[in-house]
């Protein structure tokens, strides 16, 4: 069989996946009432520490949300210079959320706080407000750069001083946690909102979670439907 190098989401589903898709008990997910996704939410959320989840079709989506949730039109932005968010998802932030993006060059996908603490801008009428600092760990483009904890760490420290809140593209999370052996839970625990992808790193056929407070994950839920993604019972089973 031939080896395909193009992404690690080409995976197939094993013969247990198929089996519990086609067993799963579906309802409808916008109207809440969904227990497999329900369960599912609930299982992520405790994995990474955080009070809630929310189940969404795609990685870009779920940051993509995160980013309009935690974000209003006109304000910035932080990205490391090759980030997913800014590199790969179609100029999303500009044309869902209205953001800028600032970016921040650093050795394969990773900055550090020094160099967060020097893209920050002054409380000035003429600049946009900062919002927003987002990390990927594991990088993509960095090739497989697995953010340090400790520099992790220290972002937040720098988030905090200045009132911005912190997001993780976690779409390879788990690829980190194996490599770092760090428990998901401890890696995203100074995040206040984590994208983790089923896709990649576990074989899954689709599908991929935001995760975070009660308050933030209701937020994130309203802008889930407006961007289309709120499936309901019958788009899971074409898929059985």
């Amino acid at each position: 069989m031939p080896i395909d190098l193009r992404s690690d989401t080409i995976t197939q589903p094993t013969l247990g996946m198929r089996e519990a898709i086609a067993r799963a008990e579906v309802g409808d997910d916008v109207l809440g009432d969904d227990p497999s996704v329900q369960q599912l939410e609930r299982f992520v959320a405790g994995i990474l520490g955080k009070e809630a989840a929310v189940f969404m079709p795609s990685g870009t989506m779920t940051n993509q949300v995160a980013l309009r949730a935690h974000t209003e039109p006109g304000d910035e932005v932080i990205l490391e210079s090759q980030a997913h968010i800014y590199y790969y998802e179609g100029g999303a932030p500009a044309a869902l959320s209205g953001v800028m993006c600032r970016l921040v060059t650093g050795e394969s996908g990773v900055f550090t706080a020094a160099e967060l603490t020097k893209v920050l801008r002054p409380t000035d009428v003429h600049f946009p407000k900062t919002r927003l600092v987002c990390l990927e760990n594991t990088h993509n483009r960095g090739g497989g750069k697995i953010y340090p904890l400790a520099e992790i760490d220290a972002i937040a420290q720098v988030c905090q001083q200045h009132d911005l809140k912190l997001h993780l593209d976690g779409a390879r999370l788990w690829n980190a946690c194996v490599a770092a052996n760090i428990p998901e839970a401890e890696y995203v625990k100074s995040f206040d909102s984590v994208s983790v992808c089923f896709s990649k790193g576990l074989g899954a056929p689709v599908g991929s979670a935001l995760a975070g407070s009660n308050q933030f994950i209701e937020r994130a839920r309203r802008f889930r439907k407006m961007f289309g993604g709120g499936m309901r019972s019958e788009e899971r089973r074409v898929r059985k």
